[in-house]
């Protein structure tokens, strides 16, 4: 007989010391689609829905689209937004007919006005329109904030298991699977999860090095000890001030004996090396000047505070100002500055752009800075991306002006351009590897397309809302120490 399964999501990775609100327009500017459309934007994509649309086919399963409606890394959403989606999505719900499961995509550090667990309500909304017992199951990202609330909500979930995040269609995949199972069978899985009071910055969660990749090498092991269903570690998201902030480990099998076993195991081994997740910053005036007397290029300058995919504006000008200050040869950076835009379009192509650019989102990522340079670029731009990471996304940044000051190419974007790869620069005339010195607004997000052709990197100790220094942020939700914001916590707890 056949399975009907609707398929929904709502993703915000929500950064709470971030200025501003995120609003519905930010949702229907960066990913929206409902019904139908659901699935033109999401085919022969990598991403959860894309995954989940192959392995359909393959299990013969019919998906039921709902809404997917996803916003750039921002400020909290709005009380009237978050409303608008949870209550859209259930209108859709309410019109498909009989529904057999359900599988929803979250990002699992979502948090709106009012409601600082949004993940764990958006399951819960969707819980009350369902049947007793339709089976529902979930993916997160693996920088979410698990809590209780959300583990509960679903009856399986799926974590990401890879950093820069390279895995979301087979995650996607391997979700629509277990709920397959579900379907046939009265079987669900017993769900262990373990908070630790750990909060390593995004730029240390990295997968393919040390320590995560040993960590997550264990864990894929313990998953094949029998009677395992999945397991996933969240490593967290730290700028957002939430009392369920921190690694959680997630163990879901058939014997919770087993289960809990595996997941104190896992919890133990990450707490034990706590002491090893160091950022190892370098100051903006060194860091700019071992790049430029580096023998090859590009070499990376890391803006970790200013992360476009973390929340900050991606408007951070202290590595640009010392670039222009030090004159490398050839060096590109990318501004969101959607003023300095408009001023450039005004003026046309091979005029002399005089101006400030930068900095005006807020007084947290350097000021304004003094630009003057030839306009070699002006166009709005839009291009699909052709990297690992979310492989198949359609990007508008907007209007989009290039100032080529001396050696220093300014890419300035009325939208924040995120650097999963280097199709933005592609789509602008910037050859990435020709540069000297490439400034990336990201963690490590980075790493998977650039490390293929960089010849070095350096992450950069600049200030902003997405800073590795958790010290420079003051968290009000906390109820326990949280290493490293504090100098340890307690673990097992007492």
């Amino acid at each position: 007989m056949e399975k009907r399964v609707f398929i929904t999501g709502i993703w915000h990775e929500t950064n709470t010391f971030a200025q501003g609100r995120t609003g519905l327009e930010a949702f229907h500017a960066y990913q929206y689609a409902e019904g139908d459309a659901l699935f033109d934007a999401f085919a022969n994509t990598n991403t959860e829905i894309g995954g989940a649309m192959s392995a359909a086919m393959e299990l013969e399963l019919v998906l039921i689209p709902g809404l997917f409606a996803g916003a750039v890394p921002s400020g909290l959403i709005t009380a009237e937004a978050f409303a608008t989606l949870i209550q859209r999505t259930i209108d859709i719900l309410a019109y498909a007919g009989q529904i057999d499961g359900v599988l929803v995509h979250l990002h699992g550090a979502c948090v709106a006005e009012g409601v600082p667990e949004a993940d764990a309500e958006i399951l819960a909304a969707i819980r009350r329109q369902l049947p007793a017992g339709t089976p529902v199951v979930a993916t997160f990202d693996l920088h979410a904030n698990l809590s209780a609330a959300l583990i509960e909500g679903a009856d399986a979930l799926v974590g990401y298991d890879t950093y820069p995040h390279s895995d979301m269609g087979a995650r996607g995949a391997e979700a629509l699977r277990i709920l397959h199972r579900m379907l046939w069978s009265e079987r669900r899985p017993a769900k262990i999860l373990r908070k630790l009071p750990f909060a390593p910055p995004p730029q240390v969660q990295g997968t393919a090095a040390a320590p995560v990749a040993a960590i997550m090498a264990k864990m894929f092991d313990m998953e094949t000890w029998g009677k395992i269903w999945s397991a996933s570690i969240a490593w967290g998201f730290p700028y957002a001030d939430v009392a369920h902030l921190g690694v959680g480990v997630l163990v879901q099998g058939d014997d919770i004996a087993h289960a809990t076993r595996i997941a104190d195991e896992l919890a133990m081994i990450i707490w034990r090396q706590r002491g090893d997740f160091d950022a190892g910053l370098v100051a903006v005036e060194a860091a700019v000047r071992s790049a430029i007397v580096a023998p090859e290029g590009p070499i990376i300058l890391v803006d970790v505070a200013d992360n476009a995919g973390g929340g900050a504006p991606a408007d951070g000008t202290t590595i640009l100002a010392e670039l222009l200050d030090q004159s490398p040869r050839s060096a590109a950076v990318v501004i969101c500055d959607s003023q300095a835009v408009m001023a450039a379009k005004a003026l046309g192509v091979g005029a002399m752009f005089s101006g400030n650019v930068g900095g005006k989102s807020d007084d947290l990522h350097g000021p304004p800075v003094p630009l003057v340079g030839v306009i070699i670029f002006q166009a709005h731009v839009r291009y699909q991306r052709r990297g690992d990471y979310m492989t198949g996304q359609q990007i508008d940044l907007g209007e989009v002006a290039v100032i080529l000051a001396g050696g220093v190419t300014v890419m300035l974007t009325e939208a924040k351009a995120m650097p999963f790869d280097a199709d933005h620069l592609a789509a602008v005339g910037i050859m990435a590897e020709a540069q000297q010195i490439i400034v990336v607004k990201s963690a490590i997000a980075w790493q998977a397309h650039f490390r293929s052709f960089a010849k070095g990197e350096i992450y950069v100790d600049t200030p902003g809302v997405c800073a590795s220094n958790l010290k420079r942020f003051t968290y009000t939700q906390l109820t326990r120490a949280v290493y490293p914001i504090d100098n340890d916590g307690v673990w097992p707890p007492k």
